[in-house]
C-alpha cells in the first residue's frame, strides 16, 4: 500500500510539473517594458505605446499615446501611464497621462523629460524618471502628486545621472532605485528610502544600477546590473531585511547584458525576469523562479532568433498566470511576439485527486485566518467553465484566481494576500449552475 501511495504521489507531482508551459497571447506586441492590471483587465506597454488584452488579441487603448510607455500604476481608480510620449488620446501631455477606462486625461501638466517609474505611496502618486523639473518646480528625477498638485520629496536625487528607475513601498517607507548616488543630499548608492520627511541610505547600497524592486517573504528585493549589495557579493539580485543585504544564492548572470528588470512574488515563489541567461548556475534564458533556496527554469525560457539579447522586461500575475513582456520571439519554444503566459503555476490551481467528484463543492479555506497565504479546495463533477474570484467586504473584486475551462476533478488553489490589507474577504465560485461564496480573514 505504501508503495502504491508513493507511486501515486510521484505521478501527481510529475503531472503538475508537466502541465506547466508557455503559451502565446494572440499576435503578440512590440518590445515590451511594463504591464498593469486595471479593472481586472491586462494592459501592456512598451516601444509600441499601450495595448489591452481582450481575451484573444491586443487592442488599442482609445487612440493611445504617440510614443513609448515605460511605467504604469493604478491611482485614484485610474490607470496612470508614464514614458516618452507627448500626446494621449489626441490631447497634449508631458510624458504622463491617466486613463479612466474610456477617456485619456492630462495630469496637472508634467515633467520636462521622460518618466521611467510610478508608485503609489500613502495617498500620493510618486513619479520617477529623467526629469529636472515639473511645472516649474525643481525636482531632480522624483516628485509626488496628490489632490493639491505636485510636491517635492526633499532635495530629491543627485549623481550623473540621478534617474529613478524603480520604486516600491516597504515597511511603510518609499524605496527608490536607479542611477543616482545621492538622495536628499546624503550619499546613497543606487537605492534609498524616504520616510515621508527624509531620505536615507540603505547600508552601502549597490555598486551599480538598480532597475527593479519587489517584495518577497517579508523582505525587499532589488534587481539590476550590480555585483555587490551592502558590500556582499550579490549577482544582479539581492534581498534587504530592513537592516542588512544578502544574496539570493548564486544570483543571475550570463548573456551580453545580464540585467534584472522584472520582479514579482506569487504563491511562495519569486519570479525574476531580465536579459540574463543563467540563475543559480543553470541555464534559464531570461526568466527564473526562486523558492527561497533554489532557482528553477520556466521551460526553456526565451529566445530571440540569432540575437544575443532576449528576456523579460516586465512581469505580472493575471488570471492565475504569470505574464512576461519583453524582447523575445519564442517562449519555451513556442512562437510568441514579445509577450507570453506561463500556464498552471504550481502554486495556482492544480488537480489533487484522480477520482471524479460526484458533486460540486467549495471548501472553507485553510488556514483561516491566514497571513498572507491560504489554500482553497473545490470540486467539479463535470468539465466546463470555472471562475473563482475574491472580493473585499464592500463587494469590490480584488482578485481573479481561476477563469478558464477545467476538466472534472478535485482542485486546490493557493491565494496570496500579500498586496491586500488585513480584513474580511469573500471568495466565490461559479461553475455551470453552481454558485457558492465563503468568508475568509486576512490578518497581518
Amino acid at each position: 500500500m505504501k508503495i502504491l501511495t508513493a507511486l501515486f504521489l510521484l505521478f501527481l507531482a510529475t503531472s503538475i510539473s508537466y502541465s506547466q508551459s508557455w503559451s502565446a497571447m494572440g499576435g503578440g506586441t512590440g518590445w515590451g517594458t511594463c504591464m498593469a492590471v486595471y479593472n481586472n483587465e491586462l494592459y501592456a506597454g512598451g516601444v509600441y505605446g499601450i495595448l489591452k488584452w481582450n481575451g484573444s488579441s491586443w487592442v488599442p487603448v482609445g487612440s493611445g499615446v504617440n510614443g513609448e510607455v515605460d511605467a504604469m500604476a493604478v491611482y485614484n481608480n485610474q490607470l496612470i501611464v508614464g514614458g516618452r510620449f507627448t500626446t494621449a488620446g489626441g490631447i497634449s501631455v508631458l510624458y504622463i497621462a491617466s486613463w479612466d477606462g474610456s477617456v485619456w486625461s492630462d495630469i496637472g501638466g508634467g515633467p520636462d523629460s521622460y518618466v521611467q517609474s510610478l508608485c503609489v505611496y500613502g495617498n500620493s502618486l510618486i513619479v520617477g524618471g529623467y526629469f529636472a523639473s515639473v511645472e516649474g518646480i525643481t525636482a531632480n528625477s522624483i516628485i509626488g502628486y496628490n489632490n493639491t498638485g505636485w510636491f517635492t520629496l526633499g532635495a530629491s536625487m543627485g549623481g550623473s545621472p540621478g534617474t529613478v528607475m524603480a520604486m516600491t513601498v516597504y515597511n511603510n517607507e518609499l524605496i527608490a532605485g536607479g542611477f543616482f548616488t545621492i538622495a536628499g543630499g546624503v550619499s546613497a548608492s543606487h537605492i534609498a528610502k524616504w520616510n515621508g520627511s527624509l531620505w536615507s541610505a540603505m547600508s552601502s547600497g549597490t555598486n551599480s544600477i538598480v532597475y527593479s524592486l519587489g517584495l518577497y517573504n517579508g523582505n525587499l528585493i532589488a534587481g539590476g546590473l550590480f555585483s555587490t549589495a551592502g558590500g556582499v557579493s550579490a549577482n544582479c539580485v539581492a534581498s534587504w531585511d530592513g537592516n542588512t543585504w544578502s544574496a539570493l544564492g548564486a544570483g543571475c548572470g550570463g548573456g551580453f547584458y545580464p540585467y534584472v528588470f522584472g520582479l514579482v512574488s506569487f504563491g511562495g515563489s519569486l519570479y525574476i525576469g531580465g536579459l540574463y541567461t543563467t540563475a543559480g548556475g543553470q541555464t534559464v534564458n531570461g526568466i527564473s523562479r526562486w523558492d527561497g533556496s533554489n532557482y528553477y527554469s520556466l521551460g526553456s525560457g526565451f529566445y530571440n532568433g540569432g540575437a544575443n539579447v532576449y528576456g523579460a522586461y516586465a512581469l505580472c500575475v493575471w488570471n492565475n498566470q504569470l505574464i512576461a513582456n519583453g524582447i523575445f520571439t519564442t517562449a519555451g519554444g513556442t512562437g510568441a511576439g514579445n509577450i507570453a503566459a506561463w500556464d498552471g503555476l504550481l502554486t495556482g490551481s492544480h488537480n489533487i485527486s484522480q477520482n471524479t467528484p460526484d458533486k460540486f463543492s467549495l471548501s472553507q479555506n485553510y488556514p483561516n485566518p491566514f497571513n498572507p497565504q491560504t489554500n482553497i479546495n473545490y470540486s467539479i463533477p463535470k468539465g466546463g467553465s470555472v471562475k473563482i474570484t475574491v472580493c473585499d467586504i464592500l463587494g469590490k473584486e480584488v482578485a481573479v484566481l481561476v477563469d478558464r475551462n477545467q476538466n472534472a476533478g478535485a482542485y486546490q488553489i493557493k491565494f496570496d494576500g500579500s498586496n491586500l490589507s488585513s480584513g474580511v474577504y469573500f471568495y466565490h465560485i461559479q461553475a455551470g449552475d453552481f454558485n457558492e461564496t465563503k468568508k475568509m480573514i486576512l490578518t497581518k
